[in-house]
């Protein structure tokens, strides 16, 4: 599980450097989906390398305040992604208004990562670390 916390890490120091690169669009449109992607396919590789069904089944926390609490922070972040994008388009078709538009989801994404790292965090059975 520690692997898991320090590739998140990683994605979040990535996401910072695509930040950084915003005025070079070609940089900032790659490192970006490729982070979208990471995202998305996260909870494919955490699903692959750890027995969830025991822990979500077999001992109840299925039903978790936390464990919807963190589903319904990462169906968020990806809703973010999807607006993120149409935003995206809209700026490289050079639509000024879209600016805006993209600089606030942009802040909404890193509070929305933030909060979906805290909860999967919290969800790390101590006997895992």
């Amino acid at each position: 599980m520690a692997l898991s916390v320090i590739i998140v890490l990683i994605s979040f120091i990535w996401m910072g450097v695509a930040w950084y690169v915003r005025k070079r669009h070609a940089w900032h449109i790659g490192m970006m989906s490729g982070l979208m992607i990471f995202d998305v396919l996260f909870p494919v590789w955490l699903y692959l390398t750890h027995d969830w069904i025991h822990r979500l089944i077999d001992q109840g926390e299925l039903f978790s305040f936390l464990v919807w609490t963190h589903l319904f922070l990462i169906l968020t972040l990806y809703s973010l992604y999807g607006l993120q994008i149409q935003a995206g388009k809209q700026l490289l078709a050079k639509q000024k208004h879209a600016r805006q538009n993209h600089r606030v989801q942009s802040r909404g994404i890193i509070v929305a990562r933030v909060f979906v790292f805290l909860t999967g965090a919290l969800l790390i059975a101590p006997d895992q670390v």
